[in-house]
């Protein structure tokens, strides 16, 4: 029989569906089986358990009663003062009456004893030593139950119950009654679950006293009795005895701490499931075996007319297609055959189209060779962008020298590999005014000018260096295995000497200059992050020494780097600790005779910055980014602060509140002042913030939109120290800003001539135009302050009013202002 006849496979189809149909009605009813006698078998067990319990409850409960009558017997014995027969004889008496059977001592406290029968005792026996006896004086009035031990006279292992005997004048001694293993067992052997099922006895520790006739003497459950025995409390659990498969469950004896475990065989089980499921399965077999036989006689009927259809195919796979196949027989395969016809009238057709498709074939083929040839140029001119690419990704564009990231990565290789702590010196370059020139000759002039520096740069005498251009004017060399400080100095002399002839461009001779600050390794840092820091700052020191020459790193700088880092840990630890406060200093209302606002100041309470100013502090967070966090807790403080204080207040006053230039650039600016705003739950009506003129002259358009979107929440704009900066009413008149607050360097000098009052006269007429409110800052005589009342200044601020307090000094000088009709200043 060929494997890809129908026949064939109808035959496997029919084999697979009674294999699977057998072996799901096998699995199905093995599980139904299975779980009827695996309940059957727990009913038993639950049943077997409780009958054992109550028969052992009510033999124990027999003794402790037998028990608790001798020790009355005793008690009375004693207050008649009976002597050693008297004693001896009643023993004799209880014993008979045992429950047990086995044998009644009474201890004494003497270390004596009496029993009721005489025994093999040797002449050195003490009850006293025995744990019997020490039991039960620890628990006197009750009967206490030992662990099994080895009875020396008999020997057998026994248990015994034992109950102290207190008299008036304290205790006379200690009953106990033995009781073997045997008689346990004997109870045990009664009882068992199945054929092949246990039934177990546990002393309180864990041993197996009694297994059906068998006395047993080691733990069952080992290490993890009392888990086991909790567990097996709750639900039948499997265990492993003896190699064999159980299910536990057991239950405690509740005089003396014993458990009863039964143990279903699961073996047992699952052979019971067997016999049973043996008749149902041959019944089953024999069922599917006759489906067979006849799925068989039918897939051989419905076979033949797919034969005959199979030898009309094989007649025009030789090439016949002359031929026609019957449309007749069964419905499905009459649909064949008229398919096998339709096949041939379609062959035909298809002989005489491949004819014209190989003739469209040919054609495609030479199109396809011209877009192969395309391709390949394609692909030349996309590894030629891949290079180029490589190029920018390590080069300046510029200037072609390296790029601040290649050149990270030589620093980085030659720090790590410098095997011969030869001196290598990073030296930091900034063209002097290059943003004078940017700005008066153009940036494409400026990008020339980067050019000619670059060739210089290029020219210097050592050999062994490398030249980078990290930014618009800022360039670092790298000299390798240098020898000496004095050749550093050599280097940096002949790097600023390069400068004192003109650089022509575009025709145009410039006399330009450059600032350079030069790092040493290893003698300043080893690591490539902290060369190029102190590289950096040495380069501002020399531009603070009047520009044109260079410095080297020196201890100095180290001090101010190690003063930078105490302010930056401080920072962190006062924005952790809480360590900053806040100051409030009065805007005096000019128009509303008032107290209308007062501005935010930052202090410090915390020791960690003591030491240091505040600006000194600010400068500080402004290098390290921490001012953006310091922000955060200004404007969250000042919100809250304004709360408060207007609470105090009959007519609430605004608040205003510095912002760092390095916030504004933020992307999430505007976000967390709106977050802070909806936390707090304060009026933005009452928040003014405070902006400098060169904060929002980077990104200028951008800076704008943050501005506008804070408006139309309702916050207030003060444009601050107003004249120091770019002050251009291009872009003035374009802000959305309410306020200008003119620079106190400006009114300082209002005193000092009659120049200076009028450009202070003429910045407050100037904003009155363009529809801004003034406010003057550092007003500190009442000269200034009435010359500004004259110019109408609306808001003034400084010492003459209030200098800056904290929030209970404020909230009272306020309302000592507001409170009066009419301000005495």
């Amino acid at each position: 029989m060929k494997s890809k006849s129908i026949k064939f496979w109808a035959i496997i189809l029919i084999i697979i569906v009674c294999f699977t149909t057998t072996l799901l009605f096998s699995a199905l009813t093995y599980q139904s089986l299975n779980r009827n006698l695996v309940n059957q078998y727990k009913n038993e067990s639950e049943y077997v358990l409780s009958q054992t319990l109550l028969n052992f409850q009510y033999e124990f409960s027999n003794i402790e009663t037998f028990l608790e009558q001798l020790n009355q017997s005793l008690l009375l014995l004693n207050k008649h003062e009976g002597n050693s027969n008297d004693i001896t004889l009643l023993l004799k008496q209880y014993q008979d009456m045992s429950p047990s059977g086995g044998r009644l001592i009474f201890g004494l406290e003497n270390g004596g004893y009496y029993q009721a029968n005489a025994g093999n005792f040797p002449f050195s026996y003490n009850p006293k030593e025995y744990n019997w006896y020490k039991d039960a004086i620890s628990n006197k009035g009750e009967v206490i139950w030992t662990e099994p031990y080895l009875d020396f006279v008999s020997p057998k292992v026994i248990i015994s119950a034992a109950k102290a005997v207190e008299g008036p004048e304290g205790i006379l001694g200690v009953i106990s009654l033995d009781f073997s293993l045997a008689e346990i067992s004997h109870t045990i052997s009664k009882s068992k679950v199945g054929e092949d099922g246990l039934v177990i006895l546990l002393s309180s520790s864990g041993t197996m006293l009694a297994n059906g006739d068998n006395v047993i003497s080691n733990s069952l459950f080992g290490n993890q009795h009392f888990e086991m025995i909790k567990a097996t409390k709750e639900r039948h659990v499997p265990y492993e005895i003896n190699n064999e498969k159980y299910l536990l469950h057991s239950n405690t004896i509740k005089q003396n701490g014993m458990t009863i475990v039964t143990a279903i065989n699961e073996k047992e089980i699952r052979s019971n499931v067997i016999k049973s499921l043996l008749p149902i399965l041959v019944a089953g077999v024999l069922c599917l075996v006759l489906f067979s036989f006849i799925a068989y006689i039918g897939t051989l009927r419905g076979v033949k007319p797919l034969k005959k259809l199979g030898t009309l195919m094989a007649t025009v796979e030789s090439g016949n297609y002359h031929v026609f196949a019957r449309e007749r027989d069964y419905k499905e395969v009459a649909r064949l055959a008229k398919g096998f016809n339709s096949m041939i009238q379609a062959i035909k057709k298809r002989d005489r189209d491949l004819i014209i498709s190989n003739e469209e074939l040919k054609s495609t083929e030479e199109r396809l060779r011209s877009k192969y040839e395309e391709l390949k140029e394609s692909q030349r001119i996309l590894k030629a962008s891949e290079e180029k690419v490589k190029q920018l990704a390590s080069y300046d564009s510029l200037t072609g020298l390296l790029n601040r990231r290649s050149l990270l990565e030589v620093l980085y290789k030659e720090v790590e590999n410098n095997t011969n702590q030869m001196l290598k010196a990073i030296i930091f370059l900034d063209l002097d005014n290059f943003k004078v020139i940017n700005d008066s000759l153009g940036h494409s002039f400026g990008d020339k000018l980067i050019i000619e520096v670059a060739k210089l740069l290029n020219s210097i005498s050592i050999k062994k260096k490398d030249v980078a251009r990290i930014s618009g004017d800022e360039f670092i060399l790298l000299f390798h295995d240098l020898k000496s400080i004095e050749q550093v100095e050599w280097i940096s002399s002949e790097i600023i000497s390069v400068f004192d002839s003109p650089v022509v461009v575009n025709g145009k001779s410039l006399n330009i200059s450059a600032s350079i600050g030069v790092a040493i390794y290893p003698i300043h840092a080893t690591t490539t992050e902290e060369l190029l820091k102190i590289a950096d700052m040495a380069m501002y020191r020399a531009k603070e020494t009047g520009k044109n020459g260079f410095q080297i790193f020196d201890e100095g700088m180290k001090h101010e780097v190690e003063e930078k880092l105490k302010i930056e840990l401080g920072i962190r630890e006062c924005l952790k600790n809480n360590g900053f406060e806040l100051f409030f200093q009065p805007l005096y209302n000019t128009q509303a005779k008032r107290i209308t606002q007062v501005e935010a100041l930052l202090r410090v309470k915390s020791s960690a910055l003591s030491a240091f100013n505040i600006m000194q502090i600010i400068q500080t967070a402004e290098v390290t980014g921490q001012i953006i966090d310091i922000d955060k807790w200004v404007i969250r403080s000042a919100c809250e602060s304004i709360q408060r204080i207007n609470h105090y207040l009959d007519e609430p006053i605004n608040i205003s509140i510095n912002i760092s230039p390095l916030h504004i650039m933020q992307q999430d600016f505007v976000r967390n002042i709106r977050d802070i705003i909806i936390d707090t739950g304060v009026f933005p009506d009452w928040i003014e913030l405070e902006i400098t003129e060169t904060s929002i002259m980077k990104s200028f358009e951008v800076n704008k939109r943050k501005l506008e979107e804070l408006k139309r929440l309702g916050i207030s704009i003060h444009l601050d120290d107003f004249g120091t900066g770019y002050s251009s009413l291009s872009y003035l008149n374009s802000l959305p800003i309410d306020h200008l607050k003119i620079d106190k360097s400006f009114i300082d000098a209002m005193l000092q001539s009659e120049k200076e009052r009028k450009i202070v006269e003429t910045i407050i007429n100037l904003a009155h135009n363009i529809g801004l409110h003034v406010v003057a800052e550092g007003v500190e005589y009442e000269e200034q302050f009435d010359m500004l009342n004259s110019y109408n200044c609306e808001l003034i601020q400084g010492y003459y009013i209030s200098k800056p307090a904290n929030f209970e000094y404020i909230t009272r000088t306020i309302k000592q202002y507001n409170e009066e009709e009419t301000v005495k200043i």
